[in-house]
């Protein structure tokens, strides 16, 4: 009784898993990643009738195949880690998408599973009724319906997953039938792999079938244990089979599998010839609309500037100012001239500046956590689809590039998803040009001292600059130097719906958290390295510190863009992290005042653009490293250096010429 039961949430994406993780564990949960990936590892805790449950939400995955980082995290997760209990929650409105992968979990013979039967209330609107307890019997699994947004059914689901957890409940599912022909191979492979130690470990049926869809996990796990000779024997057999149906196997069983789900829908499943325009369907005739659709994707994100802007300003100012007030107020304190200057220009002048900016960051998490889940994200990538094929990505590649306005560390390992190798590539290395989380506290920082107005245009023009680069360079890598191929894309629109505002909170809170971290970590190194390279052996303005000469040895190159020697001392620090460039300008003049007389208001667009869109952090870096090895990294650094340069220059010499 004292021991915490593990709940595994696994299920489609876009079916309100996250919601219901939200509804089940409340404040107590943490979000962190997976050993060895990026991917977001979420988990928490309820507590129901003095048991504790920990429940770990999986990635969203439509399959269980071993093709996706988010496909192999779940289906190892179900098979390896045991947990007591696996809650597969499906969407009500889309039974025959969903219950695929049902069928998938159960045929791993999973013998603990609750299906949660989500968004009932919509369903009904829609005029589809379910029967949960005739479907529990027809299935041979428990099944709950529930409402994750309001709550309804939830505390039928925690004693169905008690229950469940203490083996008072049993779960008999009827798996799916194949074509005779695959059957009996099916049965064929069993018997090879009956009596082995992988029999003891997974179901041998999940074995034969996941064989027969050539699944290299389980291939390799086969040859481990049989050898070679038995695998290449088990191969031909089923590449006869494939002869037979003139096509692969994989499609074959998937075309059962659905036959064998449309036959049992009917048992528990009716629905009604209501025919009404929803709230959805009208407004994706704009929003999806091949040109209305884009004029709205601008004016969408033009607000969320404008938005950012109008409400974060007035925050950084009082932020800025207490930083500013308690430098003042410890100086007199600190009889030491040289501990002082460390501690108010070094570290509250340098971090105070870059802290300052987080209202800013979190408000920006905070607005692109709105337009997900208003479920408004899948829209943009529909209407963006066709464009980004012209220019050599796939669709899936979306996302990785929307997770870049956050952070490009875990947008780069987004790539993943991507199924096309070279379509991954390129997106791995235009990555870096989309505008990260510390690039807008850099962006929001020159705005807000340099331009009194249009603040939120100048910024989305930043951003459009640099999305357009990421873009121009993607055409051009993909017809020069990796040349992807065209990939399908599919990309789920879900129903519009309003935000669960506390989700939206707490994952706002996650991700600008590591923004604080970063602070207190890597920028506070940066500001207290940048002080003493500007103190040392002399302090600046006596043109004897380290920092002026790094400055001037830089200048030559920095002033064909307008800037100065500062400004190239500032871009150098940003490779550690891209605050940095804040925090130097900081620590260089001291105070706000000093830095807005410091240039004009083209020179300070130009460092805007060229923080953009030059060398990325050294976490970036490293992941690049990770997703495509040293060559393509340095790689990376170069040309984005040499765009930098070049789009800086022409800014700057066009701008002047204007």
């Amino acid at each position: 009784m004292g021991r915490t039961r593990v709940v595994a949430l696994a299920g489609n994406p876009n079916v309100g898993k996250t919601t219901l993780f939200n509804a089940l564990t409340g404040m107590r949960q943490h979000v962190g990643n997976w050993p060895g990936v990026t991917v977001e590892k979420k988990e928490g805790k309820f507590t129901y009738n003095g048991e504790t449950f920990l429940v770990v939400d999986l990635p969203g995955t439509y399959s269980l195949t071993a093709h996706s980082i988010d496909e192999i995290i779940t289906r190892n997760f179900l098979l390896n880690s045991k947990p007591d209990v696996v809650v597969n929650v499906v969407d009500v409105t889309a039974l025959m998408r969903n219950l695929y992968l049902t069928f998938e979990i159960l045929e791993m013979g999973l013998k603990n599973v609750v299906i949660a039967l989500n968004k009932f209330d919509l369903a009904e609107k829609k005029g589809i009724k379910v029967d949960p307890r005739r479907m529990a019997e027809v299935l041979g699994v428990p099944v709950v319906p529930i409402s994750a947004k309001s709550g309804e059914g939830l505390e039928e689901l925690k004693e169905t997953i008690a229950r469940m957890a203490r083996g008072e409940l049993k779960c008999e599912p009827v798996l799916p039938t194949y074509d005779r022909a695959v059957e009996r191979e099916i049965e064929h492979i069993s018997r090879v792999l009956e009596g082995t130690d992988l029999a003891k470990r997974y179901s041998v049926r999940w074995l034969a079938v996941k064989l027969l869809q050539r699944d290299d996990d389980v291939m390799k796990l086969v040859l481990r244990q049989l050898g070679k000779e038995k695998l290449d024997e088990i191969m031909r057999h089923i590449g006869e089979v494939e002869e037979r149906y003139g096509r692969s196997i994989d499609l074959v069983m998937a075309s059962s599998r659905y036959e064998f789900i449309d036959s049992l829908l009917h048992r528990f499943v009716e629905y009604e010839n209501v025919v009404v325009t929803s709230f959805t369907d009208q407004l994706d005739r704009v929003l999806t609309h091949p040109v209305y659709g884009l004029i709205a994707l601008a004016i969408v994100f033009y607000f969320v500037f404008k938005f950012v802007f109008a409400l974060g300003m007035p925050l950084q100012s009082l932020l800025a100012k207490a930083f500013s007030d308690l430098g003042s107020w410890l100086a007199p304190h600190i009889t030491s001239s040289l501990l002082r200057g460390l501690v108010v220009q070094g570290i509250i002048g340098g971090v105070g500046t870059v802290l300052s900016f987080f209202p800013l960051v979190f408000l920006m998490f905070f607005a692109l956590a709105v337009l997900e889940d208003t479920g408004y994200m899948a829209r943009a990538a529909l209407v963006l689809e066709d464009i980004m094929r012209k220019f050599g990505l796939s669709g899936k590649s979306f996302i990785p590039l929307i997770l870049g306005f956050g952070c490009n560390v875990p947008a780069i390992m987004a790539t993943r998803s991507i199924d096309d190798e070279k379509a991954r590539l390129v997106t791995v290395l235009i990555n870096s040009f989309i505008p990260c989380s510390a690039r807008l506290s850099v962006i929001s920082f020159i705005t807000a001292v340099f331009f009194s107005s249009h603040r939120a245009l100048v910024a989305l023009s930043i951003y459009a600059i640099a999305v357009g680069v990421a873009f121009l360079m993607a055409w051009l890598l993909s017809r020069f130097v990796v040349r992807g191929e065209r990939a399908p894309f599919v990309m789920e629109l879900p129903e519009y719906a309003v935000p669960p505002w506390k989700t939206v909170l707490l994952h706002s809170w996650e991700r600008s958290k590591e923004f604080i971290k970063k602070a207190g970590t890597v920028i506070l190194g940066g500001a207290i390295f940048m002080w003493f390279l500007s103190n040392y052996p002399e302090p600046v303005g006596t043109g004897k510190s380290y920092a002026e000469a790094i400055g001037h040895f830089l200048a030559p190159y920095v002033s064909l863009m307008g800037l100065d020697w500062k400004a190239a001392v500032s871009l150098l620090f940003g490779v550690i992290a891209k605050e940095n460039v804040i925090a130097t300008y900081g620590v260089l003049y001291g105070s706000k005042t000093a830095i807005a007389g410091a240039m004009g208001q083209l020179q300070a667009y130009v460092l805007a653009v060229v923080t953009t869109l030059y060398v990325p952090c050294i976490a970036t870096m490293a992941a690049i490293k990770g997703e495509a090895g040293w060559k393509w990294m340095f790689f990376t650094v170069a040309y984005m250096i040499a765009v930098a340069s070049l789009v800086g220059i022409l800014i700057w010499h066009v701008g002047t010429w204007l």
